[in-house]
């Protein structure tokens, strides 16, 4: 089995080389869906996350009521207040074909509006077959993963990413296979996996992670925290669309692995070990954004040369 640093080392492979030649964003434009009028701190999280893993360029895509709360967190972000509107897709279509990866859930919210705007975007990806970035990563997280079937992204050439906790891997389970199990296992998720087929990768968050692909499963134990305040999922998820884009790119597996499976890794590494740190600084008061500010701390601790 390959050690956790072994594992990091070759996550390294998948950084983009930095230069002048370099043009505003080669690094990555990256697509974040979600944000309602109850949820505006989640789809912030999941952006900046992607910017500061080190992506150029970020797009949030939420609710009218939402954008103007969205904006005011950061000058980064480009905002834009299309989901709730009835010419969603007609909106979204220009901007999609400029994406690198899209993370679909932040902040979403069980509406009918939210959730039949997701359908619909991930039904226009899949059959687009002219659509310019047909292996584009897709992020499915939180309520998004409520409107995953198996048939959603059967023509579909790009890597999906599911990012579900305990709960929310039980829900999956129970609708897709029939098994509701409490405490998910292994053999759980390369069932799920299994039954979704396709290019799919899952990342089960908890006191460690398991993520898995068709080809197998592996496990990143990266100390986290004890604090479980809210938005880390959404840290993991951003930065995650980051690293799936510069796996998309990579022509060739790293000693067996998977790109699409390092970038989980990546994700998973960075995320838990930002965890660690803000947690020995604040210990029982650390809050998302106290993660947020140590990011790019994190990211040169493990990725750094």
């Amino acid at each position: 089995m390959t050690s956790h640093i072994n594992m990091l080392c070759k996550c390294k492979t998948l950084l983009p080389i930095l230069s002048h030649n370099l043009h505003k964003g080669q690094s990555g434009r990256i697509g974040v869906i979600g944000g309602c009028e109850e949820y505006t701190g989640a789809p912030y999280y999941a952006a900046i996350s992607a910017l500061r893993t080190g992506a150029d360029l970020v797009y949030v895509f939420c609710f009218k009521s939402a954008a103007p709360v969205i904006k005011s967190f950061s000058p980064e972000l480009i905002v834009l207040p299309y989901l709730d509107s009835p010419d969603c897709i007609d909106l979204l279509k220009p901007w999609l074909e400029k994406l690198h990866s899209l993370v679909v859930g932040p902040g979403l919210g069980m509406s009918c509006i939210a959730q039949d705007a997701v359908r619909r975007i991930f039904e226009h990806i899949s059959r687009e077959s002219n659509f310019n970035n047909k292996r584009m990563p897709i992020i499915a997280d939180a309520d998004s993963l409520n409107v995953i079937e198996p048939e959603t992204f059967r023509n579909y050439n790009g890597c999906i990413y599911l990012t579900p906790n305990v709960h929310e891997l039980t829900k999956l389970s129970s609708r897709l296979i029939g098994r509701q199990t409490y405490e998910p296992t292994v053999t759980d998720v390369q069932a799920l996996i299994n039954k979704l087929g396709g290019n799919f990768v899952i990342v089960l968050k908890g006191a460690e992670d398991v993520i898995a692909n068709k080809r197998g499963t592996l496990v990143c134990n990266e100390q986290g925290s004890n604090r479980r305040c809210g938005g880390q999922g959404d840290i993991l998820a951003g930065s995650m669309g980051t690293f799936a884009y510069w796996a998309s790119k990579q022509t060739h597996y790293c000693d067996e692995l998977d790109p699409e499976v390092l970038a989980a890794y990546a994700a998973s590494a960075l995320t838990r070990h930002t965890n660690k740190i803000a947690f020995q600084a604040k210990g029982q008061n650390m809050i998302t954004t106290d993660i947020v500010d140590l990011l790019p701390n994190a990211f040169q601790n493990l990725f750094g040369n």
